[in-house]
């Protein structure tokens, strides 16, 4: 039913990337150590990849045992209970989470909520409850108490605190709640009363606490917060701010802990540090990971420390642990193998000096946990968990379930950077300065021991002036980066939901908020702490400038261009300067004097008034893709003082942006002419922040081949310029959030300052790209009134032209999905009359992406594995709907290769329906997502590994600028405009039966405006419960594009096309090399009678692998018999193998 063809290109001798999925993949952008053998007798453990059977948390994780941290202590655990049983892993922290939008349900008249902390004891003097009480009124007449008590042992218990009364706890509230907080649907409806309360508990220091609820008439209590205190101050009291280092596990079953020591290595004794130790188990040895042999037994020791004689020479070293100690489970703190090899790492090579900066990219950086002494190599750029994993210290984490092997209280601490530098030659005489490009969430600065400054919040750039702390010779840098104060709990995701979104970081906004975990994303430990954003310096004389751009007015209808170019001159030294700004676009030129006063920073804008040269000029015009070229000008600006004191060149686009019905039906005009805002969401870059460049530019690129118009920032998570330059380069207009999820996800920033000082920073940092399209304050909300107003002046001030809604599905545009799989006609039914921000669907990977992200015992049947990749039942994603509409037209599916291949099928058409039916009003369309930023199988249109899906393809035809249709809803064939000219068109409507016979013929003719949806007729009739429909659109008798429909009676139809046979297929190939792309023509011919439906090409290498990415100019697309197509396929030569 699905034909596939695997494509194969030979490789050369050009410089390769490194490889599907690893990123940065280009070796020039990729400063991670270089691993190599180390022949040194040692602990060839150390700081090596650990991967567990399981744990107890995800604290005390499997990398835990390889931390080259030796700890004797009782690990720190928390354990919470109710009358009925231990909450699990998902529920047991989220009345500590600081999230009002997490809570554990306490049902009936008389229960409680118990705490018990092994090893660091909480310490506190109150807790301030958010509960809330759903109650029977006609019940509820006897009053109610309140409980809190302590114990050292759990049997005797000391009252702390308690709270009673006749009435009723707390408040009224106007709402009505169900009897049953468990149920989709109302089972009685029951008021519902909020207990906001500081209840004292004086000097507590125990072991266990349990807060008493009893109330006659209470149907449950809603268990929002519990906020620990000490001195008016919230303490915290999860163990992921009491770091242990010991991976535990329960003794209740076989547990096994293996080692990946990089490579072969010899050893010949392994040492346990035991905290809880076992009583039976054995030491074994692999060299794939899979196969084990026996190498020396493990008995009961009442040792800490355990050294076992183990002679061997393997990759992998595993415990396998059979029988548990007293304390019924396993807890080990060390695993140490003594022997020589395994891998070591070699810092990367600094950048170094480049266009005048000398990049501290690279080189001498070293990075240590706060408290530790233990210094690893640290890649900058990079967060601190890239780090950690780029010497081999954790498993592959984007794969399966491994980032759960990885430890949250580890990372969730402040940690040190240092590096040390010779200042180059050229920078003698000059001012220093030290710049960041971004770290998360804050960091402190000091330069040979000279505290320099601070940075705060994850999208400010900081810039110091060095000069009189820099020395001869050697100097050293040290960051202290300071982690995230509300990082938030694990987000876990089961079978039925990816648990709820958001959380507690979104106090600290600015930073990276998507971190927490989302149902797009896994939570990330760390939540990207580190230096993840370039570091250099420069030297000026003094006075530097940055931060470009130029306002266009446009004379119509003949374009002529005026201009306002703006630049921010800064004088960093200590007395007033005169100093000659010059600048350039293209050939013109201009200059002007200006006096700065000491230690100032200001906008010198030329104005046309002033400058003859800026008027009425006829420029290229920078346009989104489809509209025109997005064509770039050379520009940039000098200061001169003293001689050439700075310079900055960049890419300007000339066009003029405006807006129409903002409050009410957003339009947007690019250079008079109206947006067709076709495009998607990115919630993320990469989980790590890995991408660079060439990431970049292969993402972008492909939302210009799918005839995107525009990418959404999504909160704002995304930074680096790289992105930006590419939206430049390709013609894709940004919509750029600010750093505010949706209220329901989080609270509000808790320092207003900091979020500003952020959003002036970064307006002023993007403001030069001609991509940027329009700013909005939140998603799916409205900023507090303080930072909306804030936030309206500052783009006004600094970013002129450009404009501002509060929310992103409010007022003058739409959002709120559907997210999850719907039938293609829904959405021309529901068609509406403004910009809709969010809709989308699940979008099932290939079988080889799909073999890339999970373990070989994971890829079928469905499981826990799918919904860790997003694929959950329930949720906004509902799988179980896609599921149906997989079963409803293909049956009962047996194997993951046979659901991916056919996936497809819904893959393409339901999202090529989502888009042509936003062509009905041409307001405007971002799908969520159109881009992910880890393995995912669910609201993407390439994968992870950059590979497109159908989907890709469904859209990218949906959105031609110039395109014909049928309309799923009311069968209409119609032609879509969105070109800046009228046609005269004519379109050949053909049907064929199941086995491609043609049924009928006709031809209709019609013309089309500027930004116009015609209807042309009714699809003709056809008493056939497939019909296979082509439409073919034709200017001046040659083809323009055509669209291919397979139409059934109901879903059920479709199995029909099971029963017919395979289709034979011919190919042919030719590649080219043109500059750094490698340019081919694909030939298929269908030799069978039968269609070859949903053809996919699969370009691979001489060595059997996929070459990703890969431009095709269509794919999945249906040969009638007898037919043949010939496709443009296009690839990096860098990506070749």
């Amino acid at each position: 039913m699905m034909a596939s063809m695997c494509l194969l290109a030979m490789a050369d001798n050009h410089a390769r990337t490194r490889g599907i999925g690893l990123y940065p993949g280009r070796a020039c952008e990729n400063f991670a150590p270089t691993m190599t053998v180390d022949n040194t007798y040692r602990n060839v453990a150390l700081h090596r990849a650990a991967i567990a059977s399981s744990s107890i948390d995800y604290n005390l994780t499997a990398q835990l045992a390889t931390d080259g941290i030796t700890s004797t202590a009782k690990p720190n655990t928390l354990t919470v209970s109710t009358p009925d049983g231990t909450l699990d892993l998902r529920n047991k922290e989220r009345a500590f989470d600081q999230n009002i939008h997490t809570s554990n349900f306490l049902k009936g008249e008389d229960t409680y909520l118990q705490m018990r902390w092994d090893g660091t004891l909480p310490q506190a003097d109150a807790i301030a409850f958010d509960v809330k009480i759903a109650y029977y009124p006609d019940k509820a007449t006897k009053g109610y108490s309140i409980e809190i008590l302590g114990s050292d042992n759990g049997t005797k218990w000391k009252r702390l605190y308690a709270d009673a009364g006749k009435g009723l706890p707390g408040n009224a509230t106007k709402q009505m709640v169900s009897s049953d907080p468990n149920k989709q649907t109302d089972v009685v409806r029951l008021p519902l009363r909020a207990l906001l309360k500081t209840f004292p508990i004086g000097d507590f220091h125990q072991k266990y606490l349990r807060v008493r609820f009893r109330m006659p008439g209470c149907a449950y209590w809603e268990v929002s917060s519990l906020d620990f205190k000490q001195s008016g101050s919230i303490t915290e009291v999860t163990p992921a701010w009491n770091f242990s280092s010991a991976w535990v596990a329960d003794g209740r079953q076989e547990q096994w802990l293996k080692v990946d020591l990089g490579t072969k290595a010899d050893f010949d004794r392994v040492r346990l540090h035991w905290i809880e130790s076992p009583q039976q188990g054995k030491i074994q040895t692999s060299q794939d990971g899979y196969t084990w042999t026996d190498a020396a037994p493990l008995t009961a020791s009442k040792r800490a420390v355990q050294e076992i004689a183990c002679k061997g020479s393997a990759r992998y070293v595993r415990l396998l642990l059979q029988k548990p100690g007293p304390t019924g489970r396993y807890a080990l703190a060390e695993m140490e193998v003594m022997g020589r090899g395994g891998l070591t790492a070699k810092p990367a090579k600094v950048r170094g000096m480049e266009d005048g900066r000398y990049w501290l990219d690279g080189g001498n950086w070293q990075l240590c946990r706060a408290g530790d002494t233990q210094w690893i190599p640290a890649t900058v750029p990079g967060t601190v968990l890239t780090s950690y994993a780029n010497i081999g210290a954790l498993p592959q984490t984007n794969f399966d379930n491994n980032l759960r092997q990885v430890s949250e209280s580890f990372f969730n601490s402040d940690f040190n950077y240092r590096n040390t530098f010779t200042v180059p030659a050229e920078y003698t005489g000059k001012q220093v300065w030290l710049n960041f490009n971004g770290i998360n969430w804050k960091a402190e600065i000091s330069l040979n021991g000279n505290p320099i400054g601070k940075i705060e919040g994850a999208f400010k750039r900081g810039r110091f002036n060095v000069t009189k702390y820099l020395k001869a010779g050697e100097n050293t840098l040290e960051v202290k980066v300071i982690h995230n104060a509300h990082p938030g709990i694990v987000k876990i995701k089961n079978e039925e939901s990816t648990d709820l979104n958001g959380g507690a970081l979104g106090a600290d906004n600015p930073t990276f908020h998507a971190s927490i975990g989302w149902d797009w994303i896994t939570s990330t430990p760390g939540r990207e702490v580190g230096i993840w954003n370039d570091v250099y310096l420069n030297a000026t004389n003094g006075v530097s400038v940055a931060d470009p751009m130029v306002t266009t007015k446009l004379n119509t209808p003949d374009t002529l261009a005026t201009m306002t170019p703006t630049v921010r001159v800064s004088n960093g030294l200590d007395h007033a300067v005169d100093a000659i700004v010059r600048g350039w676009i293209g050939q013109i030129k201009f200059e002007k004097k200006v006096r700065l006063d000491a230690n100032t920073t200001q906008d010198v804008s030329f104005l046309p008034t002033d400058y003859p040269q800026l008027r009425d000029r006829k420029m290229r015009l920078w346009w989104p893709n489809g509209m025109g070229e997005p064509y770039l000008y050379d520009a940039g600006y000098t200061v001169e003082m003293d001689g050439t004191s700075d310079s900055i060149r960049y890419k300007a686009g000339i066009r003029e942006v405006s807006y129409q019905n903002m409050d009410t039906a957003l339009q947007i005009f690019f250079n008079g002419h109206r947006l067709d805002p076709k495009g998607g969401n990115w919630g993320f870059s990469e989980t790590n922040l890995n991408y660079r460049g060439r990431e970049y530019d292969a993402a972008v690129r492909y939302h210009r081949d799918m005839n995107f118009t525009m990418i959404r920032n999504w909160v704002g998570q995304i930074g680096d310029e790289e992105f930006y330059e590419a939206c430049d380069k390709y013609g894709i207009v940004v919509w750029q959030d600010f750093w505010l999820a949706n209220p329901w996800d989080g609270p509000d920033p808790y320092n207003e300052n900091m979020f500003m000082d952020n959003a002036n920073d970064y307006i002023y940092r993007i403001r030069r790209h001609a991509s940027i399209g329009i700013y909005v304050g939140r998603n799916e909300g409205y900023p507090p009134a303080t930072l909306d107003q804030a936030l309206r002046k500052s783009i006004a001030r600094e970013h002129p032209q450009l404009g501002y809604i509060s929310s992103s599905a409010d007022d003058g545009v739409s959002g709120h999905g559907p997210y999850w799989a719907v039938p293609a006609d829904w959405y021309f039914a529901h068609t509406g009359e403004k910009f809709h921000s969010e809709r989308g669907l699940p979008n099932i990977v290939s079988y080889e992406s799909l073999q890339r992200m999970l373990a070989p015992e994971h890829l079928w049947p469905q499981s826990i594995s799918w919904a860790q990749h997003d694929f959950t039942q329930k949720g906004a994603q509902r799988g179980a709907s896609f599921n149906e509409m997989m079963a409803t037209r293909f049956g009962q599916i047996q194997s993951a290769k046979a659901f991916t291949e056919q996936a497809q099928w819904i893959n393409y058409d339901l999202h090529r329906a989502m888009y042509e039916s936003a062509q009905q009003t041409r307001q405007g369309m971002l799908m969520w997502m159109s881009h992910p930023c880890w393995p995912s199988m669910v609201w993407q249109t390439y994968d992870y590994y950059l590979e497109p899906t159908a989907a890709y393809f469904g859209i990218k035809k949906a959105c031609e600028p110039l395109h014909v249709q049928l309309n799923a809803h009311t069968k209409q064939i119609e032609v879509v405009n969105t070109t800046l000219q009228a046609h005269q068109l004519e379109i050949v409507e053909e049907q064929f039966d199941i086995k491609g016979n043609r049924i009928s013929t006709r031809s209709h003719r019609t013309d089309v405006a500027e930004d116009q949806t015609v209807r042309v007729a009714e699809l003709q009739s056809a008493d056939l419960p497939i019909r296979l429909v082509r439409l073919t659109l034709k200017e001046n008798g040659k083809k323009v594009t055509d669209n291919f429909y397979i139409e059934a009676r109901s879903d059920a139809d479709y199995q029909a096309l099971k029963a017919l046979p395979e289709a034979k297929l011919q190919f042919g190939q030719h590649f080219e090399q043109q500059g750094d792309e490698m340019v081919g023509h694909m030939t298929v011919k269908n030799l069978s009678d039968v269609p070859a439906y949903y053809v996919r090409l699969n370009l691979k290498g001489s060595d059997g692998e996929q070459i990703l990415p890969v431009l095709y100019e269509d794919n999945y697309f249906t040969l009638l018999p007898g037919e043949e197509k010939t496709v443009k396929v296009s690839y990096r030569v860098e990506d070749s193998h």
